[in-house]
């Protein structure tokens, strides 16, 4: 999609919107990041277009991207043995 960039910022201001909106609401972050990662499988699957595999290599590429992005690089981090799955 050549126009990745103008989705993404039009994305976020909607989340601005409803973040501005819920003010607050305990836990918001948190349940803003669970709605959009549900509505979005939905929005992949609902209808032809998204292959399954492609979605869940994305959101495995997204999990260590976020990984990184809370923890940094240091995997001796007293982070990375708070929880255990």
């Amino acid at each position: 999609m050549g126009k990745q960039e103008e989705l993404e910022q039009l994305l976020a201001d909607a989340i601005a919107k409803v973040e501005a909106k819920l003010d607050g609401e305990p836990q918001l972050r948190w349940a803003i990041v669970r709605g959009l990662i549900h509505q979005a499988v939905h929005y992949a699957t609902e209808k032809p277009g998204v292959d399954f595999c492609a979605l869940a290599s994305y959101l495995g590429e997204m999990v260590g991207h976020a990984h990184k992005l809370a923890h940094g690089e240091n995997p001796k981090s007293p982070a990375h043995k708070d929880f255990v799955h």
